[in-house]
């Protein structure tokens, strides 16, 4: 059987929206998002985001606009959260393939590419985590295609349009931040082939696109709020990456640890390409270089950034599943016999301790007939592919293959772990099953957005200090937020949060957190009535 992008499609949305909604959204990061998005549904106000009835701007709107609709067509759940990612992974794989095939001119060197980019764990974690970066990875490689399609395809000025409107898109998902990668690209494509900028009209007229629907969002908040351009300059820009404002601080070495790991065993075997054949790389000046130029850059300048997070990344391992493809099309039997055998000892490895943990029994738990059938699976598909497939699309079909148990598994100790894993739904659905009367749940010194997402009842932050619970109000215009937020540094927060213990109210906190002696005694005064 000749495999095709179609086959591959087919087989990743089915892996993809299998069980994608089993489990509840998670802490923090996802939550948030969610909540946010289905704020702005319920109020119809897409101007001014709110977390739990209190403006939030830390992000321009096209993840909440993206997130609203999947609400709007399948209700407000986690599916609906998360089904626009996966329709963002489809959309990868095929500009993937188009971005290789533009370089390349080989069918068997994009599907390859494809098949690799779909195995990293990076890009399947994106696939269950509601963030903007998934959205933002996809908008990068729409304008770095639509501007290598310009360059390559004889300059139609529709796609330097496409390359313009993708750079707002990515402007409104992630702030400026986001144009590095797509510029990054470009500035080293421009280096290396020696080109000179064009100056033309529709240069002229694609930038002007790109700055309309950039500023579209933020002309439109700051009009109405003049204060959040100061907002936006040294707050979420600068104090984003030059401070620890956000609690994201990492050490410089931070990316050179957990890149080559998320990309194994890719990202080590490029590096030892890049050693044996750095002569010829950096004498041919051609694609290869344009690469490995860009992947390194990227790691350096994020690294030297104050806030990390891995996610921050992710659109670099587009690059590196398209450059790791052409690496293995120039690669000896020998050595794809050598990555073949990593990968099913990695596969391997990965089942043998899926079902380890079901028969020790530890605190994580999975469905034990599940992972039993995972395994005969995997190694039925693994026999046709060594009937069917050969040399480096072999391997590149292993590595499909991994990912694919990877993202399987995944699923299975998501929905089978929901407490263990910052999920909240659990907490919610017994409160109202077997709470009925509560009518406000109270949050103890942590932002919880799962909460009020999964539940209809009024949810107040207990403010004691910690970070999360440090919310922005200098840009609310009434006091409604009070009811919703109370601080227990405050006399007035204590006896508002003793009244309400009074009352129909119900008390969560994470198990880490230390109770003050005030609510304590409030249990048990509870208990021994």
């Amino acid at each position: 059987m000749k495999l095709s992008l179609i086959h591959i499609l087919i087989f990743s949305a089915f892996l993809l929206l299998y069980n994608s909604g089993k489990w509840g959204v998670l802490e923090t990061s996802e939550a948030r998002y969610a909540e946010i998005s289905r704020e702005m549904l319920v109020d119809k106000d897409f101007i001014h985001p709110s977390l739990l009835e209190i403006h939030h701007y830390h992000k321009p709107p096209i993840t909440y606009y993206i997130t609203a609709l999947g609400f709007k067509m399948f209700g407000v759940n986690a599916f609906g959260a998360r089904f626009f990612l996966q329709i963002a992974i489809l959309i990868q794989l095929i500009l993937i393939y188009k971005i290789s095939l533009l370089l390349f001119s080989d069918k068997s060197l994009s599907l390859t590419a494809v098949l690799i980019y779909f195995s990293l764990p990076l890009i399947l974690i994106s696939s269950r985590n509601l963030t903007t970066d998934d959205y933002l990875n996809t908008f990068v490689l729409a304008s770095v295609y639509f501007w290598l399609t310009y360059k390559i395809k004889g300059h139609k000025p529709l796609m330097l349009y496409l390359f313009y409107f993708f750079l707002g898109l990515i402007f409104e998902t992630k702030g400026p931040v986001g144009l590095i990668f797509p510029l990054f690209f470009i500035v080293c494509y421009k280096l290396i082939y020696k080109e000179k900028t064009e100056n033309k009209i529709h240069q002229f007229f694609g930038f002007m696109l790109f700055f309309t629907i950039s500023i579209a969002w933020y002309i439109a908040l700051i009009i109405d709020k003049p204060e959040l351009w100061n907002y936006f300059i040294n707050h979420q820009l600068k104090d984003r990456m030059v401070s620890n404002a956000f609690h994201r601080s990492k050490p410089f070495w931070y990316y050179f640890i957990l890149v080559p790991l998320l990309a194994f065993p890719w990202f080590i075997i490029l590096m030892a390409k890049l050693k044996t054949k750095f002569s010829k790389i950096i004498n041919e000046r051609k694609i290869t270089l344009v690469l490995y130029t860009n992947i390194l850059a990227i790691l350096v300048l994020f690294s030297i950034l104050k806030t990390k997070l891995i996610f921050y990344v992710m659109p670099m391992f587009g690059l590196m599943a398209i450059l790791t493809a052409k690496m293995l099309v120039e690669t000896s039997q020998n050595s794809l016999n050598i990555y073949n055998k990593i990968l099913i000892g990695l596969g391997s490895l990965f089942l043998i301790l899926i079902l380890v943990i079901n028969v020790i029994g530890l605190e994580y738990h999975f469905d034990f007939i599940q992972a039993i059938v995972l395994t005969f699976l995997a190694i039925i598909v693994y026999v046709l592919i060594s009937k069917y497939q050969s040399g480096y699309l072999k391997t590149a079909t292993l590595s499909y293959l991994l990912g694919a148990v990877l993202l399987l598994c995944g699923n299975g100790v998501l929905a089978h772990n929901e407490d263990l894993l910052n999920s909240t739904k659990p907490v919610t659905e017994f409160i109202d099953f077997n709470l009925p009367d509560i009518e406000n749940i109270l949050v103890y010194d942590y932002l919880m957005p799962s909460v009020k997402f999964n539940s209809d009842k009024t949810v107040i932050t207990l403010n004691d200090g910690h970070n999360t619970a440090q919310r922005e109000t200098q840009f609310e215009t009434d006091v409604f937020w009070k009811d919703h937020l109370l601080d227990l540094k405050t006399e007035t927060g204590i006896q508002k949060t003793d009244s309400l213990l009074q009352r129909k109210s119900v008390l969560i906190s994470r198990k880490k957190e230390k109770l003050p002696d005030f609510l304590k005694k409030e249990f048990k005064s509870e208990f021994n009535n």
